[in-house]
């Protein structure tokens, strides 16, 4: 008999059964089937290790009630059992969309391309939205054997300290902070180890906040690492550092100390730079303060959130406008930070979430 393409029927009429031999067809289609086949088993081996993941991190957290969750360099297990979950998904819509078949499995492979489709675009968007983070804490340079587990979602945040065991951490303590805050994330935090204790302190609303270890700690916990002056960096003191600069390039150096002009001064510059018109949120023109109308007790600082006629533009144009300043760039999670050793720049684009550009200017503040 000869051989038909996959899913054609026999033209004599009779009930013969489709010839399914791939090498029955011609060359062309012979190289699209095998293409098919192999990207298809390649998605389905591939999907089981990243279910296997989800499902692991999954049952780690669920046998101890969400006390304990496995923490994998910077991704705690939420986030790791998510990434893997979608990948398995996006795997699956692969190989559901590859698979080679005859026409009349479409009735079945249409609704699951659908879902898996579907699916795969929710995961992503949830990926995206995902702002987790593990970061260790570091006292004297080296790391305790303390993680910080931190979650942010629009103004709200909250954090999970955890006992590392491994991989594996167990929780001995909760953070308390506000406006989607991530004091550990960003650094803005002290940790002394003395005798047997560690005793942490840390800023709740913002990286400009004043620390000092004659306060309460926000939470003491057994000491577990004795060894001193890893080279690693932790929360450290925010003190002024004087500053020069050749040519007249980069910022002005304000009064030794007292940061206030130089952080008006970026805050007006960073609205200058803005594509269009900076308005808030009930549309009404940004106003910077002067140097005289803000604080200085211990740290200064600014806090600008508006909207422009292009947030992409503007938010591109302010980091530029920065760095041409003379300020050195670094990243953290879905923030752009800019610092010169005195004043630190923040800035994260919410466009997605409320519309609008959050920046915060600020640094140490002591007047001579």
């Amino acid at each position: 008999m000869p051989g038909y393409r996959i899913g054609e029927a026999p033209r004599c009429g009779c009930q013969a059964e489709l010839v399914t031999d791939a090498w029955t067809l011609p060359l062309s289609d012979r190289r699209l089937f095998s293409a098919r086949r192999l990207i298809a088993v390649v998605a389905g081996v591939l999907s089981l290790p990243a279910a296997g993941i989800a499902v692991a991190v999954m049952l780690v957290s669920a046998r101890s009630d969400g006390v304990e969750q496995v923490i994998l360099g910077s991704l705690p297990g939420d986030v790791l059992a998510t990434h893997s979950a979608v990948a398995s998904i996006v795997l699956l819509t692969v190989l559901v969309i590859a698979v080679p078949a005859p026409r009349w499995w479409l009735m079945l492979l249409v609704p699951l391309r659908v879902v898996g489709i579907a699916a795969s675009v929710l995961g992503g968007v949830g990926v995206a939205l995902a702002d987790d983070s593990a970061t260790p804490i570091v006292a004297d340079g080296c790391e305790t054997g303390y993680v910080v587990d931190e979650s942010a979602f629009l103004f709200a945040a909250s954090g999970e300290v955890l006992r590392m065991d491994g991989v594996v951490g167990s929780r001995v303590a909760r953070t308390t902070v506000d406006d989607g805050h991530k004091p550990f994330l960003s650094r803005s935090y002290l940790a002394v180890a003395e005798g047997d204790t560690l005793r942490v302190w840390q800023t709740v609303d913002s990286v400009f906040e004043s620390l000092t270890t004659s306060s309460e700690p926000a939470f003491v916990l057994p000491r577990l690492s004795y060894q001193t002056g890893c080279g690693l960096a932790g929360g450290e003191p925010r003190v002024a550092q004087p500053q020069t600069f050749d040519d007249e390039e980069g910022p002005r150096q304000s009064v030794v100390g007292d940061s206030r002009e130089q952080v008006s001064r970026m805050a007006a510059l960073t609205v200058e730079s803005a594509v269009g018109s900076a308005v808030d949120a009930a549309g009404a023109p940004i106003r910077v303060p002067s140097a005289s109308e803000l604080p200085c007790d211990g740290t200064t600082g600014i806090d600008l959130v508006f909207a422009t006629d292009d947030n992409e533009s503007s938010y591109a144009a302010i980091l530029d406008a920065w760095s041409a300043a003379g300020y050195a760039a670094d990243r953290a999670m879905q923030e752009d930070i800019r610092d010169d050793g005195t004043v630190r720049l923040s800035a994260r684009d919410r466009t997605t979430i409320d519309g609008m550009l959050h920046l915060q200017l600020g640094g140490a503040c002591q007047v001579p």
